[in-house]
């Protein structure tokens, strides 16, 4: 009945895998088998039982597993390479905005001296009023930069208190480049609190 033909004793085999050992009348074939062949089929049946739990199962598994550990490795490589590029993106970006402001400052076509960008730069760690910084963030090439930063754009020029950190009635560059950090991506609930 179990073992009669070739496919029988495949699909008899099959089922012992799955672990299921009885006849159509609920009786164990082990025990049947057991009694009938003795020690011969008991040993047997063991490795059997072995080779499949232990060997057979383990082995998907372990493919499983290993491709599981491999697909992450492969994400953390590309989340890493995407944070090292996001941070060069970010540091370029910012210099852009810096050397537009110091384009503003002296115009587009001018090419400043020495002398003078020393006081653009102690202007800027000193800080601008009000009327410079509205000035700055109304510029189309600053409002694009921002916005490249993901940035939204709209309310900046309101915000003058906000990046005045100090109180001092300037926003100095650090200042500014401080709060343009904070501002980057999607508000969050702990953002419209603080």
């Amino acid at each position: 009945e179990f073992f009669g033909t070739t496919w029988k004793s495949m699909f008899t085999l099959f089922r012992f895998m799955l672990g299921d050992y009885s006849t159509r009348g609920g009786k164990s074939l082990i025990i049947a088998f057991s009694q009938d062949y003795g020690a011969k089929f008991d040993v047997l049946f063991m490795v059997w039982m072995i080779i499949v739990i232990f060997g057979l199962f383990n082995i998907i598994t372990s493919i499983f597993v290993e491709t599981t550990v491999a697909g992450l490795k492969h994400n953390d490589v590309k989340r890493k390479y995407a944070m090292q590029y996001q941070k060069t993106y970010v540091q370029a970006k910012l210099t852009d905005l810096l050397i537009r402001i110091r384009d503003m400052h002296f115009g587009q076509e001018t090419i400043p001296s020495d002398n003078q960008m020393l006081d653009f730069y102690t202007k800027a760690s000193k800080g601008f009023t009000e009327e410079e910084y509205m000035r700055i963030m109304e510029d189309d090439v600053v409002k694009q930069l921002l916005e490249d930063l993901d940035i939204d754009v709209l309310p900046l020029s309101n915000l003058f208190d906000t990046f005045d950190c100090d109180e001092s009635g300037l926003v100095n560059m650090q200042e500014l480049m401080e709060g343009i950090m904070k501002l980057r991506g999607e508000p969050q609930k702990s953002d419209i609190i603080g």
